[in-house]
């Protein structure tokens, strides 16, 4: 074991005044103002945006006065670095979610990326508890302590806090020690104990990460049994939830079926054991520690069952690597992790269904989750980006939003998008414009790139009286060129279908069948034809919540040729003729659920 400088044996200060705590740093500069232009408080000067887009390295304690003090990075607060403002603006994000779940919750949990992967395996289990989850993946103990201090939980009650913190400390073991780390993780309970001196706590030991003899392992190992000497639990409302053996064969090796790929991260079933280990602990503290046990749902009701079931279930996916997280390191939930960000930068073709096994699988492509990339690889994907406006414009719609416009560039193409900042045209506005609207269409967006919306934040909390799905061009060349069946391209959309219906359960969900595109004999237009006759035979418009609308005869002219006029390139994208068609084809499906919702 190393030796810390002593200043680290006080660490934080916590003076117990009538029940307030008043929170000091175990350094004196920070307390003092020389470093850090706002200690406190959201939103940010501007001094001190300027001063938190700096590096993280440039920020370090010691680093004012041109010294190296590594024993002090983990317990002196200091905001992430991803480069740009992408850290800090997910934290602003949070915040927002935080304002508005102001008030008593349940359960606060605060942690790096295993915390903020959660998603829907937090809802599945804990349905009945009111949950805000500030998990922000890659941080470290002093980024969660610049966020407590930075309107990270500002007009939160939680009866609860559930911390998981300190595997990315682990990169920096060498230079800080391990006794440094564990005493972030302390840092970080006192933050939470000075802000919710009523809140039970549950401190979580660093889940064991890669194998036995690997550093980061052995020093995980290290800084969990220097939790134990910190000895947290004296506080009667902290416990400690200690889950390596949980996670261990009895050779030390991780459990491989409770872990992704990398070593580091859980997958649905490694949340779920997780689970079944916290609500013993959560259970105790919600009816003891809590006030009142947090109300068990009320028993199903027709009107309500399909809703708390679109709300924590996504479809069955055909395809076991991506169900089981072997593909994508974060398979559902927003905003995106670190890992993800990177992962979505590789080119698409490399997270196509089969390239981790290095087999051809284009029956899957249409059916798998995949995002779609745009920009030089590595540097940064500007679909994503377009995605991310997309969430930002939905939810500012709220409850508000009437229609919500999901497909392509022909969807796109109706305006009124947060890509190109155009209003919605003509057509749209003339039999629609009463009716609030957001445009969701992304230009060359396949089945697959709408799974993946879907799963990652696109319709979470609202529910648009009508969604206009419009899919499936795009995946008609692959058709052509690539083997992909045309039944796999109707069972995409179908699974889009699905997935909406489970989301939004109370909206109607308008499938538009695949526009002609291209010349009757071309490769991609008989693919079109195939697609949309494996649509019918899925017979969507069964379900009483799907209406099918085939726009088909109008932009075809009597020989079977395509009406050019109502395209704007003579075959694929449309023209203002070619839009006022769609959207008289449009008008019934719609009017009819806007009337009926009484707008």
């Amino acid at each position: 074991m190393r030796c810390i400088p002593s200043i680290l044996i006080v660490m934080v200060a916590v003076l117990w005044v009538q029940g307030v705590a008043a929170l000091e740093y175990a350094y004196a500069p920070y307390n003092n103002g020389v470093m850090d232009p706002q200690q406190t408080g959201w939103p940010l000067t501007e001094e001190e945006k300027a001063y938190v887009l700096k590096p993280e390295h440039d920020r370090r304690p010691g680093r004012e006065e041109n010294q190296h003090k590594p024993a002090l990075w983990p317990v002196v607060p200091s905001a992430g670095f991803w480069g740009g403002t992408a850290w800090l603006d997910f934290h602003a994000g949070l915040v927002k979610t935080v304002a508005a779940s102001k008030g008593p919750i349940d359960v606060l949990l605060v942690g790096d990326s295993i915390t903020q992967q959660w998603g829907p395996t937090w809802a599945k289990n804990f349905p009945e508890w009111k949950t805000v989850n500030i998990g922000i993946g890659g941080d470290k103990t002093q980024n969660v302590l610049w966020r407590l201090d930075h309107g990270g939980v500002a007009g939160l009650e939680p009866k609860a806090c559930v911390l998981l913190i300190g595997n990315n400390n682990m990169f920096f073991t060498p230079e800080t020690g391990v006794e440094a780390a564990a005493e972030g993780i302390k840092a970080c309970l006192m933050n939470l104990r000075e802000k919710f001196p009523e809140a039970a706590i549950v401190v979580v030991k660093i889940f064991p990460a890669h194998a036995p003899g690997n550093a980061f392992y052995e020093d995980i190992k290290k800084t969990n049994a220097a939790i134990d000497a910190l000895n947290l639990t004296a506080d009667p409302k902290v416990q400690l939830l200690d889950l390596t053996g949980d996670l261990l064969n009895a050779d030390g090796t991780l459990k491989k079926d409770l872990y992704h790929a990398d070593n580091i991260h859980l997958i649905p079933a490694g949340y779920d054991l997780y689970a079944a280990k916290l609500r013993l602990l959560l259970e105790k503290v919600l009816g003891a520690g809590g006030g009142e046990p947090a109300a068990k749902p009320a028993a199903a009701t027709p009107s309500t069952a399909p809703k708390a079931a679109a709300n924590s279930k996504s479809p069955e996916y055909p395809y076991a690597a991506y169900v089981a997280g072997r593909m994508d390191p974060q398979p559902f939930g927003w905003p995106l992790t670190v890992a993800e960000l990177a992962y979505v930068q590789t080119p698409e073709y490399s997270r196509k269904p089969g390239h981790e096994e290095q087999k051809h699988l284009p029956a899957m492509w249409p059916v798998v989750p995949t995002a779609a990339r745009w920009g030089e690889e590595h540097l940064s994907n500007a679909w994503i980006d377009h995605h991310r406006r997309i969430i930002d414009e939905v939810r500012a719609a709220g409850s508000a939003l009437d229609i919500l416009l999901l497909g392509d560039s022909i969807t796109q193409g109706w305006g009124g998008s947060p890509i190109d900042r155009m209003p919605l045209g003509e057509a749209w506005q003339r039999r629609f414009r009463d009716a609030r609207t957001v445009n969701a269409g992304i230009g060359g967006d396949r089945t697959e790139n709408i799974l993946w919306r879907l799963e990652h934040g696109l319709v979470d909390g609202v529910s648009p009286k009508v969604i206009v799905l419009m899919v499936g061009v795009n995946n008609a060349p692959l058709v052509a060129a690539n083997g992909v069946p045309a039944d796999a391209v109707a069972k995409g959309i179908a699974l889009c279908v699905d997935n909406l219906r489970r989301k939004c359960p109370a909206s109607q969900v308008v499938v538009v069948k695949v526009l002609p595109a291209f010349e009757p004999g071309s490769p991609t237009h008989e693919a079109v034809v195939a697609i949309n006759e494996a649509i019918d035979r899925l017979e969507l418009g069964a379900n009483s919540s799907v209406r099918v609308v085939d726009a088909s005869a109008r932009f075809l002219k009597a020989d079977g040729g395509l009406n050019a006029t109502a395209y704007s390139d003579g075959h694929l994208h449309l023209s203002a003729e070619g839009y006022a068609l769609l959207a008289e084809a449009l008008e019934p499906a719609i009017r009819a659920v806007i009337a009926g919702a009484g707008a």
